[in-house]
């Protein structure tokens, strides 16, 4: 038979603080092996494409697989975008709920408003962290769409080199 601990102070009664479950640190560590994971994916289709960038026989495939790639990456970036959305949402209501039971309803009292805001986000820190997680991932997705749209720009020049040194 488990004992509750009695809170020793009113805030603590009315504001507890929840250690993090074994399911929610393993979603953690999958959401970050998942972004890992789909990093190592999207190196590895650049990787390819500046390869097939090589010879001219393959740039028509190249052509064709090249702009399927960008399309998925921007749809994949804009999904990411509407997860962060819903994640900030999410933060900015949990941080005014605690902002206000910090401000009016809490024995606590902070020397200002700067400790507040430090306490605030220490307790949504797991929020945080899944925020600036997936913040890092679109941004890498933004980079990724560059990078491919810098290889459709020298894709345009890799013709033109060959056909000069075709003699045309």
């Amino acid at each position: 038979m488990s004992e509750e601990v009695i809170p020793t102070s009113f805030d603590d009664f009315l504001n507890p603080k929840v250690e993090p479950t074994q399911e929610e640190i393993s979603e953690k560590q999958t959401l970050e092996n998942r972004f890992a994971a789909e990093r190592l994916q999207w190196s590895g289709k650049i990787k390819a494409m500046s390869a097939q960038l090589k010879t001219v026989v393959q740039v028509g495939e190249l052509m064709t697989e090249i702009y399927t790639e960008r399309q998925r990456g921007l749809e994949y970036y804009h999904y990411l975008i509407s997860l962060l959305i819903k994640i900030n949402k999410n933060y900015r209501k949990q941080y005014a709920e605690k902002h206000e039971f910090y401000t009016y309803k809490a024995q606590q009292r902070f020397t200002n408003e700067t400790s507040k805001n430090t306490q605030i986000q220490s307790e949504l820190g797991e929020l945080l962290e899944k925020r600036e997680a997936l913040d890092n991932h679109a941004k890498f997705m933004d980079g990724t769409i560059k990078t491919i749209d810098n290889i459709i720009f020298g894709l345009k020049s890799r013709i033109e080199i060959e056909q000069i040194s075709r003699g045309k």
